[in-house]
């Protein structure tokens, strides 16, 4: 079967391709609105996320627990950055103005690997969908690798098919559509796979060498309303929901998300770390004094096994704590001691680091 990757402004949202997924894992191009510092500062928060997103396999990420003692500004992992013109024509016959946002593969890795967060493991799972299409023309279609290849980019399916395949593309999720042929449909008909019957489905779905497979139906009423659902199967476990709305991009978004959130979980892995010490950042120690402060405050928490001065430059502090608890719960344990506030720095060197600012007593 065919991986399915559409030219058009899906690009904007990731640069992702079957031929070269570790590369291209840390590099996304976000559509901006044109080339101010504001444009820019969003554009690479917003890369840095849907980054994390493809790496992680989790749609959460960003809220994560684990990650967010060690998140800092974005800009201390970019690679390189600039503004290009992207053809939309696809869409709406304009070009659009985009930002390519490229990340330290080094630094980011440093990054996910003191956080202990999940990431998918490569090569990346191949997923079989069976997409349901309804609409007053054709009634309901099971979408299949040849019609969509030939599909008319004036006909409602190629909305919905360029919808999907953004959403796929934004999670870095390579894909392929069933042949539907006669064994196919002999084994789950049209109204079967309409009414999203997950045992017929997942007969169906055997004969194909795949990771996983889901399923989504889609229509598009006449007062622009989008209804649909969504079902997948994973070791014995079934889920189902559905969703209605108005906008169809965002709509099949959050579907992509809900679903590839479980199933994208099987192929992740934790990486190893060599030690349990961390190294905690602190800026505003200005002189001896403050030192002294900074490390009898320390030395009181419980959760700080043993404490050793690392570095010093200027008014920054650097100690290497080792500690028997997750590095999120000692995060935690310094705000509350009330001395230190976080602190997000832009220096690449503190990636990997609790950063931190001294508070004034």
């Amino acid at each position: 079967m065919l991986k399915r990757w559409l030219p058009s402004i899906l690009l904007c949202f990731s640069l992702f391709s079957s031929a070269d997924q570790t590369t291209n894992l840390y590099r996304v191009l976000v559509p901006v609105g044109d080339q101010s510092a504001k444009s820019r500062d969003s554009g690479i928060d917003q890369a840095f996320s849907s980054m994390l997103i493809k790496l992680s396999g989790d749609s959460q990420i960003m809220q994560s627990p684990l990650l967010q003692p060690f998140l800092t500004d974005p800009k201390a992992f970019l690679d390189s950055v600039g503004f290009s013109q992207v053809d939309t024509a696809s869409l709406d016959s304009q070009n659009t103005m985009a930002l390519d946002v490229k990340f330290d593969r080094t630094f980011v890795d440093k990054l996910l690997k003191q956080a202990q967060v999940s990431i998918v493991s490569t090569p990346r799972p191949n997923f079989l969908v069976w997409l349901m299409v309804d609409d007053l023309e054709h009634g309901r279609r099971v979408i299949h690798e040849s019609l969509a290849q030939q599909a008319d980019p004036e006909e409602p399916l190629s909305e919905v098919l360029n919808a999907f395949d953004q959403a796929m593309q934004g999670r870095a999720a390579s894909y392929f559509f069933p042949s539907y042929d006669l064994e196919d449909q002999l084994s789950v008909s049209a109204n079967e796979a309409w009414a999203l019957s997950v045992d017929k489905l997942n007969k169906a779905s055997q004969r194909y060498a795949v990771d996983g497979w889901f399923a989504i139906r889609v229509f598009k009423a006449s007062d622009g309303q989008v209804r649909g659902a969504w079902a997948y199967q994973e070791i014995g476990k079934r889920k189902m929901d559905d969703f209605q709305g108005e906008s169809l991009v965002g709509l099949m978004a959050n579907s992509v998300d809900a679903v590839l959130d479980t199933l994208l979980k099987s192929y992740t892995y934790i990486p190893q770390l060599e030690t349990n010490r961390l190294l905690a950042q602190i800026e505003g120690v200005k002189n001896f004094s403050t030192y002294q402060s900074a490390e009898t405050q320390l030395e009181k928490l419980e959760m700080i096994e043993s404490l050793q001065l690392y570095s010093v430059n200027k008014d920054e502090l650097v100690v290497a704590i080792e500690t028997n608890v997750r590095a999120d719960l000692l995060h935690a344990e310094l705000l509350r001691s009330g001395f230190l506030e976080a602190n997000k720095s832009s220096d690449n060197r503190s990636i990997g680091r609790l950063t931190y600012r001294w508070v004034n007593q």
